[in-house]
């Protein structure tokens, strides 16, 4: 192998590191899986969904929503990640460095979601959570 082949496949390597593994390896997301058909992810888009951007957890806990079918179909960057199958909606996994932190299945009110948004910010490392100090 020439040093232009090994060095091609070392670019290629660090290129397939950067795709898998994403830009930020430590960045923390909150996927939102849903269904078109659920009450409660209605409810919830209504409640929370439509202002959750422009809160200071939206910095720590990013929202990525997906359907239920497409993660259950792997369409998910972050489908291999979680320690057990997501099956109904609303479900809100967080997710750090492809492993599943804390789950919240269901939907009942935005009081009952922001409390366990709560325990969420609260299971980030400390590194994470010192990204908004008002945190």
């Amino acid at each position: 192998m020439t040093g232009l082949s090994k060095c091609l496949v070392a670019v290629s390597l660090s290129i397939w590191a950067f795709v898998r593994l994403g830009a930020y390896p430590e960045q923390t997301v909150l996927v939102y899986v849903h269904s078109p058909t659920c009450g409660a992810c209605a409810q919830f888009d209504r409640e929370v969904g439509a202002i959750y951007h422009k809160t200071e957890e939206s910095a720590l806990l990013p929202l990525q929503r997906i359907s239920l079918e497409a993660w259950q179909d792997g369409q998910h960057d972050h489908s291999d990640c979680v320690a057990t199958p997501v099956s109904s909606t609303p479900t809100f996994v967080q997710i750090q460095d492809c492993r599943e932190i804390d789950r919240v299945t269901g939907y009942s009110d935005e009081a009952l979601f922001w409390l366990a948004l709560r325990r969420m910010v609260n299971r980030l490392a400390p590194a994470s959570r010192n990204k908004d100090p008002a945190l």
